[in-house]
């Protein structure tokens, strides 16, 4: 996803909240900010709570993104959840 991203032009850093990381933070224009969390999948409870955990400790108001390979998607609290290969296969951007 890094590279992905990088090739749309998005300046890429690691976010840290508190104890937390946030995966990535990406960034399109002056203000225009995105964060991101990926994981192989959420089928184990424990790892879905531990990536949707830094979201919730986020006080700005920008998109939030989950990339895993699930097929099924959640919709949680205005949370993008997305296939990290579809959205790759389909050339889409934040």
């Amino acid at each position: 996803m890094y590279s992905y991203l990088k090739s749309k032009n998005y300046k890429l850093s690691v976010g840290y909240i508190r104890k937390l990381e946030c995966d990535f933070i990406a960034r399109a224009n002056y203000d225009d900010y995105y964060y991101i969390q990926i994981s192989k999948d959420i089928s184990n409870k424990d790892t879905e709570e531990r990536e949707y955990r830094p979201f919730y400790m986020i006080k700005e108001l920008y998109p939030r993104y989950l990339f895993t390979m699930d097929l099924l998607l959640q919709k949680r609290d205005g949370i993008k959840h997305e296939n990290i290969v579809d959205f790759i296969y389909n050339n889409k951007v934040l």
